[in-house]
């Protein structure tokens, strides 16, 4: 995508100019034509609405043109790398929350944003997610949470209710395989996909219990090899193995498992709200529910997968740093932040921003009075949530040779090889 840039020659002037003339030469340059480049992995479900977003923020401030750029999720932590490295950064650009921050904040490549009119606005733990060293270097914009959604015409013509514990719930997997149904749709072929259903289950599985885990970790008292991680694999395959997933998950995108509830080929997805919208363009007739993953024995209480899940940062090497904070102070207004949060289907991480609610997600809200636990990736060092990706596909592909005593060791080695750049303590 090519940007064009358009700076007043006034700024370049010889050094001879008087203080009035620097003052005339800035004024100018803020009143000129200027395209600011953003790059962001939100295309597929925010696309239309930050295109909305950008042209009301393009009346208000008419000298001012955004230029978008989306990139795979699963493919953005290295495109973005490449770009900062390159001299290539975009003025804005998404931050995901937690440590993948730190590493870019502490070469340098961030904006320092602590001193935004918003930071006071934010809920406790956005604001925490979204600090390294104590600074804001992104400006967290919602949050999302991971659990099962369920086609609701289908479970009342069947008689079939959202169930509160693991056995129930595979017992309701059969009840649906036997009915003729695919119990849950799964397309691993977008990598990113593949972490969804460990995240829904770690917080029941580990952190109910054991909230400490990611400092245990981080100290060296605990590891993936010796934890609940064994069993959470163990029960994955197993979903795979007694055909409650559709074939050829490797193959499936996510869209086209999105796709498959939405057109009633499957009863359920193990994902987050994020995927609401998605479904309600492919059939605005779907009726969809959602409960939290119940990865619990007997009457234990169900924790829920939820966190910060979008941030909006910006290059420190911008050229229009006072364009950029009027741009981010923009997305930070109550009346822009919830209509992204209507058109997104999420949730609020400002104090002062009470969005209208989807059915889905009023479904969900008593869960997050009970437990929650951030997802999983923005406790841990870079190269993790990668290695996590590449074992559980090659967990899932139906042959002997992979076993997840492999695949835990390569989780404890990509973690003891990278805890160095963690800055924060978990």
């Amino acid at each position: 995508m090519t940007i064009i840039i358009m700076v007043s020659v006034a700024v370049f002037g010889i050094g001879c100019q008087t203080k009035g003339d620097e003052i005339a030469a800035n004024t100018l340059v803020s009143d000129h034509q200027i395209t600011l480049h953003m790059l962001h992995w939100i295309g597929t479900e925010a696309g239309p609405v930050v295109s909305e977003i950008n042209e009301r923020f393009h009346k208000e401030y008419p000298n001012i043109t955004i230029q978008v750029e989306y990139a795979p999720v699963d493919q953005y932590q290295s495109i973005i790398r490449s770009r900062f490295v390159a001299g290539g950064a975009p003025d804005i650009l998404g931050v995901f929350p937690g440590t993948w921050q730190e590493p870019f904040a502490e070469a340098g490549y961030l904006m320092d944003l602590s001193g935004g009119s918003w930071a006071s606005r934010l809920q406790d733990h956005a604001k925490a997610m979204m600090s390294t060293g104590g600074k804001l270097y992104a400006m967290p914009v919602n949050r999302n949470a991971i659990g099962v959604l369920y086609d609701k015409k289908y479970f009342k013509e069947k008689g079939l209710t959202p169930p509160s514990h693991w056995d129930a719930f595979l017992s309701l997997c059969e009840q649906i395989k036997q009915d003729g149904r695919i119990p849950m749709s799964l397309g691993m072929k977008d990598q990113w996909v593949t972490q969804v259903i460990p995240y829904a289950m770690a917080p029941s599985a580990i952190y109910r219990n054991n909230p400490d885990f990611d400092r245990n970790m981080y100290e060296g008292k605990a590891t993936f090899s010796n934890s609940s991680w064994r069993e959470m694999l163990e029960d994955y395959i197993d979903l795979r193995v007694k055909g409650y997933f559709n074939e050829d998950i490797l193959g499936v995108t996510y869209d086209q498992m999105v796709q498959m509830l939405a057109t009633g080929q499957t009863a359920m997805m193990i994902m987050g709200n994020w995927s609401l919208g998605p479904i309600t363009l492919t059939n605005p007739d779907a009726e969809i529910g959602m409960f939290p993953l119940p990865y619990v024995k007997g009457d234990n209480v169900v924790w829920l997968s939820s966190g910060v899940s979008i941030g909006l940062g910006a290059s420190s090497s911008t050229v229009y740093p006072d364009e950029v904070r009027k741009y981010i102070d923009f997305w930070s207004r109550p009346d822009i932040n919830a209509l992204f949060l209507e058109r997104t289907k999420s949730y609020p991480v400002f104090k002062d921003v009470w969005p209208s609610i989807d059915p889905a997600q009023q479904e969900l809200e008593p869960a997050f009075q009970v437990g929650t636990y951030p997802f999983l990736d923005q406790n841990w060092p870079p190269a993790v949530q990668d290695t996590l990706f590449h074992v559980i596909q090659k967990l899932m592909v139906d042959g002997e040779g992979y076993t997840i005593d492999k695949a835990l060791s390569e989780l404890d080695l990509a973690y003891k090889q990278n805890i160095a750049s963690m800055k924060d303590v978990p």
